[in-house]
């Protein structure tokens, strides 16, 4: 009888703290899912805007598409020299301070920009460094997050928050462009208020450097081209999600129920033992 007890009482205590397991398990896999979904959008954004921000050929292209040298009166070979300059201080850990010279037309040495635009270059490093130390971040974590659902769950759990994650991505992309196209003005002096905590990039377009170089045709193009690849990533992605969920998904569950059949074996009779015989009665 107590060897009874003793044993129900240990199949129920296992069973309790397999059923605590779970429910852990489960609420991590529920909070991973989440934060996943909400951390492709932000890896994939913040990668292409880090990526945009430290190639010198995007510096280039605003220079040379819309003639910055005729409004600068700088040479155009110049002002490519100074992108590179821009492109170390912007990514550089420790750059010092900004101070690019160049010869404008008159073959005179000239400072590229004044202190106004100078401190504006030091908030704009500012802001790009703690992007750059966001989107680590977001894909330290969406990677490690992934690898621990593909680890802790079902692969077809991995594909789900792929797939919502790259939707919400899409979504967001395609509220970008809509709102580029409709009012880029209003949303980039928005964007500058929220950004900055002063006024030092309202810049005069006769003038300042900085504003040739770069002009609002420019950020606008920019903006649509980070969309843009945003937007294909982000479709590549829920692509391979949802081509995944649909051709795994019969064989994925056939496998998930295989093991709990083969755990429950049949059970086995318990063999008769035949009744003890007198003594007197065999002979």
């Amino acid at each position: 009888m107590t060897n009874r007890f003793t044993r129900t009482y240990d199949r129920t205590v296992v069973r309790l703290a397999s059923s605590r397991r779970e429910a852990a398990l489960g609420l991590f896999r529920s909070i991973a899912f989440g934060l996943l979904v909400l951390a492709i959008p932000v890896t994939l954004m913040a990668t292409n805007v880090r990526f945009a921000a430290s190639e010198v050929r995007v510096y280039d292209y605003s220079v040379r598409e819309y003639n910055a040298a005729a409004a600068a009166r700088i040479p155009e070979s110049e002002l490519i020299r100074a992108n590179r300059e821009l492109v170390s201080y912007f990514t550089a850990d420790d750059p010092g301070p900004l101070h690019i010279v160049v010869t404008n037309t008159n073959r005179e040495d000239e400072a590229l920009f004044n202190a106004r635009e100078t401190a504006h270059l030091g908030d704009i490093r500012d802001l790009f460094q703690g992007l750059f130390t966001v989107q680590l971040l977001a894909l330290a974590l969406a990677l490690s997050l992934a690898v621990a659902l593909f680890v802790t769950s079902p692969l077809r759990l991995l594909a789900r928050a792929l797939l919502y994650g790259s939707l919400l991505t899409v979504a967001l992309a395609g509220a970008t462009a809509a709102l580029t196209y409709l009012g880029f003005d209003s949303a980039w002096r928005q964007f500058h208020f929220l950004a900055f905590t002063n006024d030092l990039w309202q810049l005069d377009p006769a003038r300042d450097h900085l504003i040739q170089m770069f002009t609002r045709d420019f950020w606008f193009d920019i903006t649509l081209l980070l969309g843009a690849f945003t937007l294909l990533e982000a479709l590549l992605i829920s692509g391979a999600a949802g081509l995944h969920l649909y051709l795994a998904q019969p064989g994925e569950e056939g496998e998930e129920q295989q093991p709990e059949v083969a755990e429950r074996r049949p059970v086995e009779p318990r063999p008769r033992i035949p009744p003890p015989r007198p003594r007197h009665l065999t002979h």
